[in-house]
């Protein structure tokens, strides 16, 4: 069954949004969103570089904070894959991208210590 891509309601139609206001927000959302991807990438691959350095290193410290790095981006920046915002909806995808930046985060911090 279709989903609505914003709210991510059930459709029993082949329109990809439940409403005209669910297709007006998704619009303004993804306008609004694309300028932003290039700075979620390259903090991305700055957490990368950083965990990698750690394993070259052998050191957990460094890895942690590659991790906790990647996880604060997933959480400023909380962009899913498509198949996740058809699933969803694109409001239910960006809290899920939230809360698993947050366990990111947590996952860094015990990787840390």
């Amino acid at each position: 069954m279709k989903k609505c891509r914003y709210c991510g309601k059930e459709l029993n139609s082949n329109f990809h949004f439940c409403n005209n206001g669910c297709e007006n927000s998704y619009r303004k959302t993804i306008e609004k969103d694309k300028p932003k991807i290039k700075y979620f990438l390259s903090i991305l691959i700055i957490g990368f570089l950083v965990m990698l350095y750690g394993v070259i290193s052998y050191s957990s410290f460094i890895i942690g904070s590659g991790i906790i790095v990647m996880g604060i981006d997933v959480v400023l920046f909380p962009f899913t894959t498509p198949e996740t915002t058809a699933f969803l909806g694109y409001q239910k995808s960006k809290l899920a991208g939230r809360i698993l930046g947050i366990l990111l985060i947590a996952v860094g911090w015990s990787i840390k210590q």
